[in-house]
């Protein structure tokens, strides 16, 4: 991920989550192969101050215990991009440790309450590959 170390040491200790979007670009190009034009990919960055809910599993088969609720705010861009929608994926390091975190929006706050605070994010976080450290 590309966040810099400087906006990182900003917002310590409370960027622990940095997310990385892929959203449809502004360019267009033709697939060699199909020569159908495919849009460009474009990824975009974001520091935020998340907090994890331990999954709530008592061991039953098929449970899945590497999914974490999660919730808090961006930091650094403090709103979403337009073209990140509900459900959107994005590649995620939250506490050291990688996976992919899927945006599900809070369907009860009205847009207008976004005014005066950094915006609220809240999703799901599924540990893939362990931590980073090891």
């Amino acid at each position: 991920m590309a966040i810099s170390a400087a906006t990182i040491a900003n917002y310590a200790p409370w960027g622990n989550a940095q997310l990385a979007f892929e959203v449809g670009g502004t360019t267009l190009s033709t697939d060699p192969d199909t020569g159908n034009t495919v849009q460009a990919l474009e990824t975009v960055e974001y520091l935020a101050a998340l907090k994890l809910e331990a999954p709530s599993w008592d061991g039953q088969p098929g449970a899945d215990n590497s999914s974490y609720r999660c919730s808090g705010r961006l930091l650094s861009p403090d709103r979403l991009d337009t073209r990140i929608t509900n459900g959107s994926q994005a590649e995620a390091l939250i506490n050291g440790y990688r996976g992919r975190f899927e945006l599900v929006f809070d369907l009860d706050m009205d847009s207008a309450a976004y005014q005066d605070i950094r915006q609220s994010i809240q999703g799901t976080f599924r540990v893939i590959g362990g931590s980073i450290s090891g």
